[in-house]
Parts: structure tokens; C-alpha cells; sequence
């Protein structure tokens, strides 16, 4: 039985939905260049990121914006996946193509225990990104205090400055945190 031209006409309309939600819903999968190991980290799945890596995958692959496999576990605060990435040869200190490390991926979302397994196997506490910012800049302006203290006491510098001239001191200011502030100031903090 043939469709009515209305009942033709509301079918072709949701087919077309249907194919433009498929291709936004395809294109922006493939858009990021997640790797399956990526996307194994992302879900917190450390037993499919274990067998990956088991069958070959490579544990800097990088997707479309620089990040790899530990910058995302570093995100997420997913320290045994990120321990699990470190043991199999991921790099402590690959930066995206911001210039971000893991370490400060860690910082930024506060993510303690992280942040200390990823100083523990190397990772430059003063490395900072394109913009200058280093991770102690993220965990001030963030509010992270435990790990702003763990920053100071492996040698963060207090004066970093960023592009902008913003010290973590500063941004401390700037945020109204005088807890912050009075760690940094203790630390030795002068600008």
C-alpha cells in the first residue's frame, strides 16, 4: 500500500534526522581521534586498557589535540589506570598541543593521589604550558590546597609567572582564597 504524500513527507523528514544525528553522532566520535585505549580510560575500564595494551596498543598514541592515554587518566584522576600507563612506558611529561602535561591535567581537576604518582615517576613540577601556566598556577586558582602543598614541598616555583604576569601569589589574590594565601606566603611567596 503506497504512503500518503504527508505520511511520504514525515518519513523522509525522520529519515533525515535520523541520517544527520547519525553523522554528528559519527563525527564527533571521529573527530577527537580518541584511540581505544583512550576511550578504555575514559570509561575507568583498567582491565580493557590492560588487555590493549597487552595486544599492542601504543601507550603515547596521541589524538587530535596532542592528548595521549595518560593525559586523560591524569584528567579523570584515575591513579591506577595512570600507574598502569607509567609501568607500561607512557611518557611522565608528553605535553598536548597546548603545551599541558599530565601533571597539570591532574592539578587543575584536583586529583591528589594523581598528582603525587605522576611526581613520584618523574614528572617536572614546573613545567608550565603555552601560556606559561604551571601546575601550582592551576591548583591555586582551582583552590586545591593539599596539592598546591604537595607542589610546594617538591620545589614548585612560587614565582612562576604566566603570560599574562600572574604568580600563583597573585591569583591566590585574586581568587579571595587566604588560605591559599597563607600557604604560598609561609612557602616564601613574594610576588
Amino acid at each position: 500500500m503506497p504512503l500518503s504524500p504527508r505520511a511520504a513527507r514525515t518519513l523522509q523528514i525522520l529519515l533525515l534526522v535520523l541520517a544527520v544525528a547519525l553523522f554528528v553522532a559519527l563525527g564527533v566520535a571521529a573527530r577527537d581521534g580518541n584511540t581505544p585505549l583512550m576511550k578504555a580510560v575514559l570509561r575507568g575500564d583498567r582491565a580493557q586498557v590492560a588487555a590493549l595494551l597487552d595486544q599492542g596498543a601504543a601507550v603515547d598514541e596521541r589524538n587530535r589535540y596532542g592528548w595521549t592515554a595518560l593525559m586523560h587518566a591524569a584528567r579523570l584522576g584515575e591513579t591506577e589506570i595512570a600507574r598502569l600507563l607509567l609501568d607500561r612506558g607512557a611518557a611522565v611529561d608528553a605535553r598536548d598541543r597546548d603545551g599541558w602535561t599530565p601533571l597539570m591535567r591532574a592539578a587543575m581537576r584536583g586529583h591528589l593521589a594523581t598528582a603525587r604518582l605522576l611526581i613520584e615517576r618523574g614528572a617536572e613540577v614546573n613545567a608550565s604550558n603555552d601560556e606559561g601556566w604551571t601546575a601550582l598556577h592551576w591548583a591555586v586558582v582551582r583552590g586545591h590546597g593539599e596539592l598546591a602543598r604537595l607542589l610546594i614541598e617538591r620545589g614548585a616555583d612560587l614565582e612562576a609567572q604566566t603570560a599574562q604576569g600572574w604568580t600563583p601569589r597573585m591569583l591566590a589574590i585574586r581568587e579571595e582564597d587566604r588560605e591559599m594565601l597563607e600557604l604560598l606566603d609561609d612557602a616564601g611567596a613574594r610576588r
